[in-house]
């Protein structure tokens, strides 16, 4: 049988069929069709034999003046743009400058990176209902972006794309510690410009190689696990006596100590990872926080058929509503601070919570984006498309606009070219997604989503359905084989940019 199964199965692989699943309207029925064997063994072959497929630019079937950018936008390249693929000379148009009041001098930043915080189930339109009513509630007070995708499906991805707008390479930056590529960051640039850089993290960050990348861009101050003292309490141990480390609101709390003793009077840069909303899903006191996701459950607008689906998660909703209030806490917290009203807060999804059912491919990405200030002078929402590429380069924007702090100006290698501010559903951006540390089978392009071979279009609030346009695909395809070549030459001790801007901004 051990001979006979395997003998059998790669018969039928080489079959052709085109029935392996019932087109059931939506994408997440039609997962549920799959041919599960056939998938297993053509992912298989996918993973050993890859493929570039490449596309002649000059068939009849491929738009030979499609360029991957925007009609309104230029993209200026280098001689050597062999030896830095990603280098470029764009530089983001300062977008949030219209939402402040002028900034006086150089302001915090804090930025939240709640783990597996999605769209799905957080913001005023999820799908699932929400389960976030502080954050909804800030949200209306904030610049909100209900159209952000992470640029991975893990945590791998989170640091070097949103604090570094960095390509992959083959399995992502981090994999590469401790020689990782020399690059451009949002800490190495605001350190350079006087700022007190830190992570906050409940857990150990040695956990992809976290810790390495925060050596590397010489972060002050790396809070983790083992800087806890006496008296903060873990997270609750599973059957096998394993926890990720400390709650959110003992992080918080340990964040609030450390800066009340500090005497630094520099402006700071404070990065800080939730773990609480990671499975196993166990937290303190957690009969009270399943209590409060039933009562969410029973208030919300839902089909008695989508409620009975919502209570099979009771622990995962547990944890982010308990997330949620932790937040809140956080926030009323910080109010009392003398340098609050010199702050801006940026919080995101390092990705969307996979144990909870995805209704669509993208939908692993689909993460909120809230950007919220006392310096605000109004607030807005955007249904326009961005990604955590796009972040720094904007944030970078406003802080040369504003604080005239020094930045780069001969070129960076930034992924992102800036967030999207328009206020209805478009995506001008071009970008891959990697699903996890081995699966980069993910390319958006305008209102398009290619995964592996199949093509989708995408419409507003990130819903999805699969389309057939051979055209498209193969655009789509030829732009992704382009970033793909590209990314295969990011390897470790690769240079994204040249030494003079190593030098003056960057990390070695």
């Amino acid at each position: 049988m051990a001979i006979l199964f395997p003998a059998v199965s790669i018969f039928f692989y080489f079959i052709p069929s085109k029935s392996t699943t019932f087109h059931l309207g939506s994408e997440y029925e039609n997962n549920l069709t799959i041919n599960k064997t056939a998938f297993f063994l053509s992912a298989s072959v996918d993973y050993i034999f890859p493929s570039f497929d490449e596309i002649d630019i000059y068939a009849d079937s491929y738009i030979g003046d499609y360029d991957g950018m925007d009609s309104n936008k230029s993209q200026t390249t280098y001689p050597f743009e062999y030896e830095y693929p990603f280098y470029h000379s764009n530089q983001a148009p300062d977008v949030l400058s219209p939402f402040f009041q002028p900034i006086k001098s150089q302001p915090n930043i804090v930025i939240i990176l709640v783990e597996g915080l999605g769209s799905a189930f957080s913001n005023e339109e999820a799908y699932l209902g929400s389960f976030t009513p502080f954050l909804d509630s800030l949200a209306n007070k904030s610049l909100y972006w209900k159209n952000m995708l992470s640029a991975g499906g893990r945590t791998f991805a989170v640091l070097p794309s949103l604090m570094s707008s960095m390509p992959f390479g083959k399995n992502g930056i981090l994999e590469m510690a401790p020689n990782m590529p020399s690059h451009l960051s949002l800490y190495s640039i605001l350190k350079r410009n006087g700022y007190q850089t830190s992570f906050f993290y409940g857990g150990n960050t040695e956990f992809d190689n976290m810790k390495s990348y925060l050596i590397k861009n010489h972060v002050d101050q790396i809070i983790e696990e083992k800087s806890f003292p006496d008296g903060y309490t873990k997270l609750p141990v599973t059957s096998q006596n394993f926890t990720w480390g400390y709650s959110d609101d003992q992080l918080y709390r340990l964040y609030f100590e450390r800066k009340n003793k500090s005497v630094n009077k520099k402006p700071e840069l404070n990065v800080i990872l939730t773990v609480a909303t990671h499975d196993p899903f166990l937290i303190k006191n957690q009969e009270k926080y399943i209590d409060m996701a039933k009562l969410r459950i029973d208030k919300l607008s839902l089909g008695a058929e989508k409620k009975a689906e919502n209570n099979n998660f009771l622990h995962q909703y547990s944890c982010i509503m308990y997330a949620d209030e932790s937040l809140k806490k956080f926030f009323q917290e910080y109010a009392k601070r003398s340098d609050y009203n010199q702050t801006i807060f940026i919080i995101t999804g390092d990705h969307r919570m996979p144990e909870i059912p995805m209704s669509t491919k993208i939908d692993r990405y689909h993460v909120p984006l809230l950007i919220y200030s006392p310096m605000l002078k109004r607030n807005a929402q955007f249904a326009s498309v961005s990604t955590h590429f796009d972040i720094i380069p904007s944030v970078l924007s406003l802080l040369g606009k504003q604080t005239n702090i020094k930045l780069p100006k001969a070129g960076n290698s930034w992924m992102g070219d800036g967030l999207d501010t328009f206020r209805v559903f478009r995506n001008i951006h071009q970008f891959p997604l990697m699903q996890n540390k081995s699966t980069l089978i993910d390319f958006i392009m305008n209102e398009y989503h290619m995964n592996g071979n199949s093509l989708f279009k995408i419409t507003e609030n990130m819903d999805e359905s699969p389309i057939s346009d051979e055209i498209k695909l193969k655009q789509l395809q030829a732009e992704f084989n382009r970033f793909k070549e590209k990314n295969a030459k990011v390897k470790p001790g690769f240079k994204l940019v040249p030494d003079s801007l190593i030098s003056r901004y960057g990390i070695n």
